[in-house]
């Protein structure tokens, strides 16, 4: 039986808009995932006070719009969904 294999989707949610954006990652640790939700937690906490160091800004959505600063439509305000899949991978020997 191989290792398994971890993997992770997260979904992206944004300001004033219903746009989202799903992000998958695989060849995770075991550890990465026995953290998993603590760091996404903290992320989020992190933009919601303002001391993301941007990251806010750098992931936005397609409708993004700053025309009006007080009411920008799709800066990125945290990860709404998260979920964590792994999977279990045996080679069957077809010569025995």
């Amino acid at each position: 039986m191989s290792d398994p294999i971890r993997k992770v989707k997260m979904v992206f949610g944004y300001s004033n808009t219903d746009f989202t954006r799903t992000y998958n990652f695989a060849g995770l640790s075991a550890a990465a995932i026995t953290n998993l939700k603590s760091n996404v937690m903290a992320v989020n906490a992190s933009l919601a006070a303002g001391t993301d160091d941007g990251l806010a800004d750098f992931f936005r959505s397609d409708d993004y719009d700053a025309t009006d600063s007080e009411n920008v439509i799709g800066k990125f305000t945290g990860i709404v969904a998260l979920q964590s899949v792994v999977d279990e991978e045996e080679d069957i020997n077809l010569n025995e």
